[in-house]
């Protein structure tokens, strides 16, 4: 009886290839979406903004939520506890923005700098 792993092998080889195929453009696409969102400028965020978008939005208050508190520097920030804190926070950005315009500023130390300013911690 003559052994024929041939198809067994193949077989895997194949399932291995069409799983790589398969994950590569997830991989391609979730780096893409990284990149978009994860390092966007002030600028755009208050573009953005400006146009009531609803993932930028999002984005502001996913970073004054994870950078509240004490900052490295000591310096401190607290969010506003108020009902309508997200469109307090959006005015103060789109308040703030205009008068400090620094172009190579990214979106979340723009967002810490503005909080230290506008809402400090009460200490």
């Amino acid at each position: 009886m003559k052994k024929n792993n041939f198809p067994i092998s193949h077989g895997f080889f194949v399932f291995i290839l069409g799983l790589a195929i398969q994950l590569a453009p997830l991989h391609a696409r979730a780096s893409e979406t990284q990149d978009s969102y994860a390092f966007m400028s002030a600028q755009d965020l208050y573009d953005a903004l400006s146009q009531r978008s609803q993932v930028a939005l999002g984005y502001m208050l996913g970073i004054v939520d994870a950078k509240k508190g004490s900052q490295p520097d000591g310096s401190c920030f607290a969010v506003p506890w108020r009902p309508d804190a997200d469109e307090v926070l959006v005015n103060a950005y789109l308040d703030y923005w205009p008068s400090v315009a620094d172009f190579s500023s990214k979106a979340p130390e723009a967002l810490t700098e503005m909080m230290i300013k506008q809402f400090p911690c009460d200490r």
